[in-house]
């Protein structure tokens, strides 16, 4: 080997490892956005939790100061009340604010039957018995619109520009690219690290001409680049993909 193909060498191995330290940048640039996200989403909604719990303490010694200490029922009542919000609470934490609302429901109209009504002999203590139970349905209906809130808000993170000020055109050219399955999955690989031809041919089950030409129409808006025989997703695809797949959440979430 003569001393300028032992050059190109060295110099085809460090742009691997340039390649490869490039790769791993990008990851850890992508996961520290997920994990910042992350973080205020679970700040959102630890401040919303702590809301809820005041409130739900506050109802209920409001309930237990004014209890008529005359009624045969009391400790059985009293004590049906407490484990209640405190499993409406747990669920809450556990599964979410729709579990939660489901609980509140069901014993909102256990204790709005005819049956309850007949046993309580106090109409303002139940009144003061149920209040509790309708701000947490309002608290947690609020808490589930906030975390839609958040996510209309993260999927329109560095945003500029509102739709009305959109070319019609350019919003086509850039959506298009992604109205395609198999350039989804294109994309959605990409996202874990640089690949070559082959390794996409892998991950998508396509040879060949179809490959490069859904390649190249991902390359045309700049989603992917490539490098030093790599394929790579730009921040620019990136943030399409996540656009993408918070719409496709979105809309199932709303159907």
């Amino acid at each position: 080997m003569d001393n300028s193909e032992e050059t190109l060498k060295k110099i085809s191995d460090q742009l691997e490892k340039l390649d490869t330290k490039f790769n791993f940048l990008q990851d850890m640039l992508f996961t520290m956005r997920n994990e910042l996200e992350l973080i205020k989403k679970t700040t959102i909604r630890e401040n919303y939790l702590t809301k809820i719990t005041k409130v739900a303490d506050k109802t209920l010694i409001n309930f237990l100061d004014n209890r008529p200490k005359d009624c045969n029922i009391l400790d059985f009542c009293t004590t049906l009340i407490e484990k209640e919000i405190f499993k409406i609470l747990t669920t809450l934490l556990e599964k979410g604010e729709e579990s939660a609302l489901n609980e509140v429901n069901e014993f909102m109209k256990l204790s709005e039957s005819d049956e309850v009504l007949k046993i309580c002999p106090n109409n303002q203590c139940l009144i003061n018995a149920i209040e509790p139970f309708k701000l947490l349905k309002d608290l947690i209906l609020d808490s589930k619109e906030l975390s839609l809130k958040y996510f209309e808000e993260l999927t329109l993170t560095d945003q500029q520009s509102s739709f009305e000020e959109l070319n019609e055109e350019e919003l086509n050219d850039l959506l298009t690219p992604l109205s395609n399955a198999v350039r989804l999955k294109i994309l959605n690989t990409l996202s874990k690290g640089g690949k070559n031809y082959s390794q996409l041919e892998e991950a998508t089950g396509i040879k060949a001409g179809h490959l490069l030409f859904h390649i190249d129409k991902l390359k045309e808006v700049e989603y992917i680049i490539q490098e030093n025989k790599k394929y790579l997703i730009t921040m620019k695809g990136r943030k399409a993909l996540n656009l993408i797949s918070g719409l496709g959440k979105e809309l199932s979430l709303k159907s």
